[in-house]
């Protein structure tokens, strides 16, 4: 009796203290990582009552702990760190979360129930709109009814293979189910296996979505844990109330998918109302550093280019292993050149020198309507439509870094007073970082048909002639200096101190927003002056090297003089 007694129910245990004693069954792990905490085992813990609490390991704890983490068994768990629970996406309702300390015990014990405590949301409560809480991770269970066509969207920034499915529950309520990455291959597999059966899914840390007013499920990336046709007693009672009607599972038929799928583009646009640039400028956005809130705020706006912005270059280089941006390593100086010798680039993600790479757009654009202008940036895929040619048509062979920038490709110039319709993104980056550079999700010429593409740029499918390989003859890299068509430099690429990196993007920002230009006429006239002037001024002193030349000099005669 004493035994029972010394141990705490987690309903009781407050953070005041850090000496509580508790008996817990491990009901669901995952590991996590983020920038700050790095790798983390993170648990959710129940006791006999059916009550449930988040709890994280940490790195420093891994090696101590990781060994005694073992899913379904039961644990004594002594002395831990209680903070508020708090976040977009709560595992569990209980108020309070426990960190696992460097003085924290844990200890086998034996099983006290073979319940894996699935707090279980109703379907009406789901979809009613002042029921749950959004920001708390539920526990869904249903019958899969119909299953749609895998699609490839992305999610967080990063292209995920996604899978709609409907379930109903025993009174034949519906909700629609939305399963990203591994739990959409899952989920095919097993429909496709039980055609004619039924697929039960468990679908464990469930996140609540709202959309156009409808509520909806989906996993929460990671944390999610899904189990299809589970042996479990909730389950088993959840099969033998279901309607007795043999409901066989429903696909979208292909044919159906295609001709829905224009559709789907246009509905998918058509959502967004349609902004001007001071709507976007102007737009209130909430204020959070939950990266997961980056995508809410998008404006539909039909502007018209009148520059384009050639400080940061108009290109970068992708390492193919790893997909991340890679530099040119200069060439040494006074090097001769060579037709043998291939261009190599540092990639920082893989900490070494490579040398297959392939170049990708990312052009920003000088835009105006007529209440005000901004600067919007395309990538790849949406600079590829409008310009009408690859990275690799344009640079022609030419590696080198740009040393005029006011040489700019034709094919770019003639975007100059085209007038498009643009999605443009607000990210946390512009919220709370001040980055004036938009990102665009879609562009679209007027008259063009409309196509959203979600597909990430690093996941293109690469032409393999567009790939820059040690493999492959470079001559046209070395003889750079030849020039063969009388402007080799509009044809070369950005230094890696001009050229933006994906992880610092505050130092691309303009020092302030421009006021609205009476005209686009007179705007794109006061683009190509500047052009001009600068023209000028780089002809007083000749070309580059010369300029570089004249400042060694001086350095030297004012060295001599001291």
């Amino acid at each position: 009796m004493a035994a029972k007694e010394c141990f705490t129910e987690l309903s009781d245990i407050k953070p005041f203290k850090t000496s509580w004693k508790i008996r817990v069954k491990i009901v669901h792990t995952w590991k996590q990582f983020t920038t700050y905490t790095g790798e983390t085992i993170e648990m959710i813990l129940a006791d006999v009552a059916g009550i449930l609490i988040h709890a994280t390991i940490k790195k420093q704890q891994l090696n101590k702990f990781q060994r005694l983490i073992v899913f379904g068994e039961w644990r004594v768990i002594e002395n831990f760190q209680l903070t508020r629970a708090s976040g977009k996406f709560r595992a569990t309702k209980h108020t309070y979360k426990m960190s696992i300390m460097n003085s924290t015990i844990i200890t086998r014990c034996q099983s006290l129930s073979n319940d894996f405590y699935v707090d279980l949301a109703a379907f009406d409560n789901i979809l009613a709109d002042d029921v749950l809480n959004e920001h708390i991770l539920i526990d869904v269970l249903g019958q899969v009814v119909s299953v749609g066509q895998m699609k490839t969207s992305s999610q967080n920034d990063k292209p995920k293979k996604r899978l709609e499915v409907e379930l109903r529950d025993t009174s034949d309520q519906r909700l629609s189910c939305t399963l990203w990455g591994k739990f959409a291959d899952s989920m095919w597999e097993a429909c496709r296996k039980e055609e004619r059966g039924i697929v039960i899914c468990l679908l464990r840390c469930a996140k609540i979505n709202t959309y156009n007013g409808d509520r909806s499920v989906s996993n929460a990336f990671d944390m999610s844990l899904m189990l299809l046709n589970p042996d479990y007693t909730i389950v088993n009672e959840f099969v033998g109330n279901l309607p007795n009607d043999n409901l066989q599972i429903t696909f979208q038929d292909k044919n159906t998918s295609s001709i829905r799928e224009g559709k789907d583009k246009d509905d998918y646009i058509n959502q967004f109302p349609m902004s001007t640039i001071s709507d976007l400028l102007e737009a209130n956005m909430v204020n959070t550093y939950d990266y997961t809130e980056c995508f809410e705020g998008k404006f539909k706006i039909i502007c018209t280019v009148y520059h384009i912005d050639m400080e940061f270059g108009w290109y970068y280089f992708e390492c193919l292993k790893c997909k991340n941006t890679c530099y040119l390593i200069p060439k040494k100086e006074n090097e001769p050149p060579s037709k043998t010798k291939k261009p190599l680039f540092w990639c920082q993600e893989c900490k070494q020198e490579v040398t297959k790479v392939v170049s990708r757009y990312k052009l920003i654009l000088d835009v105006m309507d007529t209440t005000g202008e901004s600067k919007f940036i395309l990538f790849d895929t949406n600079a590829q439509k409008v310009v009408g040619h690859t990275t690799t048509q344009l640079l022609n062979g030419q590696y080198d870094e740009i040393s005029d920038p006011t040489k700019v490709p034709e094919p770019l110039t003639n975007l100059v007073g085209k007038t498009y319709m643009f999605l443009a993104t607000v990210e946390t980056s512009n919220i709370i970082a001040g980055k004036e550079t938009y990102k665009c999700q879609y562009v679209e010429l007027g008259g063009d048909n409309k196509q959203v593409d979600h597909t990430e740029d690093s996941e293109l499918p690469t032409d393999p002639k567009d790939v820059i390989s040690i493999d492959q003859d470079q001559n046209c890299i070395t003889n750079s200096s030849d020039n063969g068509d009388g402007n080799p430099t509009a044809m070369t690429t950005p230094s890696s101190k001009r050229r933006e990196d994906p992880n610092d993007e505050n130092d691309q920002e303009s020092t302030s927003k421009r006021l609205c230009l009476p005209s686009i006429t007179a705007a794109i006239e006061k683009e190509c002056d500047k052009d001009v002037a600068k023209e000028k001024d780089g002809e007083k002193f000749g070309d580059v090297g010369d300029l570089e030349g004249h400042q060694k000099d001086g350095e030297k005669d004012q060295a001599t003089a001291t």
